[in-house]
């Protein structure tokens, strides 16, 4: 997974400037990665950064996160069924790990 390609697109996204902050955007791009692969079938960038966003900012137990995310869930499929495209936004194909 070459989750470095959106680190910086998550940093900017959260405007960050302390790079103490940055230790734990790897595993938040992961578990949203994984999220959203497991969810729609394909990794999407805007989606992967948006989850990947809300894992950071509401850092709570994993059960809590867990219920957000499913709450989440209809607009990801909803931005699935739109056809909102498949795989990154800069168009690279899906690797398998």
């Amino acid at each position: 997974m070459a989750l470095h390609r959106l680190n910086d697109r998550l940093i900017e996204h959260l405007k960050l400037d302390d790079s103490e902050e940055e230790s734990l955007l790897s595993f938040y791009l992961e578990s949203a990665t994984n999220y959203i692969k497991a969810a729609t079938g394909y990794e999407n960038d805007h989606l992967i950064i948006l989850l990947a966003g809300i894992f950071y900012e509401y850092r709570v137990t994993e059960k809590s996160m867990a219920l957000a995310v499913e709450a989440l869930t209809p607009l990801i499929i909803s931005a699935e069924m739109s056809g909102e495209g498949h795989g990154s936004e800069s168009g690279e194909s899906e690797t398998s790990n």
